[in-house]
């Protein structure tokens, strides 16, 4: 079937406190509006509305996927984007093995394009702690959206403690690094709940099977009253106290789950930072392994190798 040439609105919903509440598209602002007053409970709840036309219903589609995956917006559901993707075009089948996604379009939102530039210049050094940031006039003329997409912009950052209002005056800059990041002394623990069982990895890594045991330790460390690591500790039951000689740690990113965004007490959208540490005695064996589990907006790591001459 053709695609409608119609034009069609691609429209966002938001409550008091700039939060995205829904996403959707339609030719008939005023008719959709009617009729979410009519009947979505969480209507009460809308504030503000912003719309933006594209001149098919293709288009707009496009537009909402990549907005809801993006922006997740509080009463989208998976039958919302279901219903945006059956609008697409059918594609075939993918293979078991992913294909890489070519990227051609920063499909993120302008108030998250516009907070990413600046968390890139605010963590390379170029705008320092106490620096005062653009007015919002600025921000608006050089990224061409409006106020209200400026403000959530900028709640990214304050959430993330890159940034802080000063009522009346402007926008700062800070540094979301607790003052006592690389002090020990001044770290506190917390023990947690284990798993019922190890990660498969950290059975692999003891070359261990489904019924050997493995003693598991599991804690959150707080710096400055705020958490600042999870940490799960692995050790075969029984075994000798063996002093480890060297450490392997194997570090990646990936989003948060839902328990390590709460026990981190993490902003929207802000990775973790996942340390496999392996501690291996003098034969070579593990003798311990540990999983850190780190803000990605606030732990850092440094690595020092030398170089061997050819």
């Amino acid at each position: 079937m053709p695609e409608s040439p119609e034009r069609t609105a691609l429209y966002r919903l938001f409550d008091v406190d700039e939060r995205l509440l829904y996403v959707g598209i339609t030719t008939e602002p005023k008719v959709r509006m009617k009729a979410h007053a009519a009947d979505k409970a969480w209507w009460s709840e809308v504030s503000t509305r912003e719309f933006e036309w594209f001149d098919s219903r293709g288009e707009a589609a496009k537009a909402e996927v990549a907005a809801i995956r993006a922006e997740r917006p509080v009463h989208n559901h998976a039958h919302n984007t279901a219903a945006a993707l059956a609008l697409l075009p059918v594609i075939a089948a993918e293979p078991l093995r992913p294909r890489p996604k070519v990227v051609t379009v920063d499909e993120r939102g302008p108030a998250q394009r516009m907070a990413a530039d600046l968390r890139a210049l605010t963590m390379a050094g170029e705008l320092s702690p106490g620096s005062r940031l653009p007015s919002t006039h600025d921000f608006c003329d050089r990224y061409k959206i409006s106020n209200m997409t400026v403000q959530r912009g900028l709640r990214y950052l304050k959430d993330e403690g890159l940034a802080v209002g000063r009522n009346g005056q402007a926008v700062f800059v800070t540094s979301p690094t607790p003052p006592h990041l690389d002090d020990v002394e001044f770290y506190r623990t917390k023990d947690l709940p284990s798993a019922e069982k190890p990660p498969r990895r950290v059975l692999e890594a003891f070359g261990a099977g489904d019924g050997d045991l493995i003693d598991q330790r599991r804690f959150l460390v707080e710096v400055d009253d705020r958490p600042l690591r999870l940490v799960s500790t692995y050790r075969r039951a029984n075994a000798p106290d063996v002093e480890g000689i060297e450490q392997i740690d194997q570090v990646s990113v990936r989003l948060p789950t839902s328990d390590e965004l709460l026990s981190l007490q993490l902003p929207e959208d802000v990775p973790v930072l996942i340390t496999f540490r392996r501690t291996l005695d003098v034969d070579g064996e593990v003798v311990e392994v540990q999983i850190w589990v780190e803000p990605g907006h606030l732990c850092q790591r440094q690595y020092r190798t030398p170089i061997t001459p050819t």
